[in-house]
């Protein structure tokens, strides 16, 4: 059903082809556009000699125009140039198109194609096998038709859906900046190159096993009848987390009393993998981060549990996940096929730290970094999903923004 003041109607009556040919200097330099699949944007490619070109029909990249790449249309590698692709040029695979006039916004129908509808629609002007066969045809996409408002609110929906962009835009940057600063601070304050003041006492060599406890778990997934219900830290709940806290679905299964005394997690230890198909990828750390009565540390695990006057589960699980501790632990990994660290080599790696109130003060400073990204990763996983929503809604016309109301408040 058609909302109420939206026409169905085909694109070749709204969206014009441009195409400015450009004929290459053989010793001139050129850089191209490419187009990513998915939705995502225009991406720049490093420059070409124009002899590399002289055998293509390529053309100059206009901005505010609504490319498609012929090839994979059908990916929905679609998007709007901007003035960032000035001085560009694109293959005859990516054909450009401006809005004709008062007839259709160029942002409102890179947002259509966007949608499940609009990929089904460019799927069906894709005739063909599949991948690079599967070529979208001009006169077919012209032929497109699917239900629009009149251009003014095509363009408030636009406007409404680019804030939304802006707003995710800008939280990938601070997320980018918070991952970038937390880099940083690791380098300086996990080196000694930075020390906090009041700190002086240089930092100390010792052996795991003079600062911690090392434990092998061997508490498989399986249950058994005559032993206790318990919950059960996984390989992959160490391996996909940097904490072990209760928002992890921890899987069922059971343990005697021995094992429920022995390898029950407590707060402050590091959980390591000490098994792997790969030698690089071993000693992955994680860190208990609050209380979790009833959970186990499952197989193929080790955990390390810190001397409390010694060392501080915060700091050993930043200190782990540095590059230099990892090809420690690679070296001393064993195997051919599937590789593993033996209880002995855990204990006997050694690390340089500093002493204990020292460590519990750059583990603050690293982990309150962490929840800074950590913060801003569930913020960004909102604007995405609110977008999501608003597209579903605004571009089919279920939600319906009052343009002329809109033109009288700005009057």
């Amino acid at each position: 059903m058609v909302p109420e003041g939206w026409n169905e109607k085909r694109l070749g009556s709204v969206l014009e082809r441009v195409a400015v040919p450009v004929s290459p200097e053989s010793d001139s330099q050129y850089r191209q556009i490419g187009i990513r699949s998915h939705g995502k944007g225009i991406f720049h490619k490093e420059s070409v000699l124009g002899k590399t070109l002289e055998n293509k029909r390529v053309f100059k990249v206009l901005p505010d125009c609504f490319v498609v790449n012929i090839v994979f249309a059908w990916e929905q590698a679609v998007a709007k140039t901007t003035e960032k692709e000035i001085g560009f040029i694109a293959s005859h695979r990516f054909p450009m198109y401006k809005p004709i006039e008062g007839k259709s916004n160029v942002d409102f129908i890179n947002y259509f194609f966007k949608t499940k509808r609009g990929k089904y629609l460019l799927e069906l002007a894709s005739p063909g096998g599949a991948g690079r066969n599967k070529t979208l045809g001009q006169k077919e996409f012209a032929n497109l038709s699917f239900p629009m408002p009149e251009g003014g609110e095509q363009t408030k929906i636009a406007q409404i859906l680019s804030t939304w962009d802006r707003a995710i835009e800008i939280t990938e940057k601070l997320i980018e900046n918070s991952k970038a600063q937390k880099k940083a601070l690791m380098q300086q304050l996990l080196t000694g190159k930075k020390r906090f003041p009041g700190f002086k006492v240089k930092w100390k060599e010792y052996r795991l096993k003079e600062i911690a406890n090392v434990l092998a778990s061997n508490v498989d997934k399986k249950s058994y009848d005559g032993e206790d219900s318990v919950l059960l830290c996984n390989y992959t709940d160490v391996y996909y987390n940097d904490y072990i806290t209760s928002n992890i679905s921890f899987m069922e299964a059971s343990a005697n009393q021995r094992e429920i005394e022995k390898f029950s997690l407590e707060y402050g230890d590091v959980l390591i993998t000490k098994d792997s198909e790969s030698p690089d990828d071993i000693a992955i750390p994680a860190l208990v981060r609050e209380e979790l009565p009833g959970v186990l540390c499952g197989y193929h695990l080790a955990i390390i549990r810190p001397a409390p006057e010694l060392a501080d589960g915060g700091f050993l699980n930043i200190l782990f996940a540095l590059a230099r501790i990892r090809y420690c632990f690679f070296t001393l990994a064993n195997g051919a096929t599937r590789f593993g660290l033996s209880i002995g080599s855990i204990q006997n790696a050694i690390f340089s730290i500093p002493e204990i109130e020292e460590q519990k003060k750059i583990a603050e400073i690293i982990m309150a970094q962490d929840d800074e990204i950590s913060n801003l990763t569930l913020q960004l996983g909102c604007l995405v999903q609110q977008k999501k929503a608003l597209m579903q809604q605004l571009l089919t016309g279920k939600r319906r923004v009052n343009v002329e109301l809109e033109e009288q408040m700005h009057a």
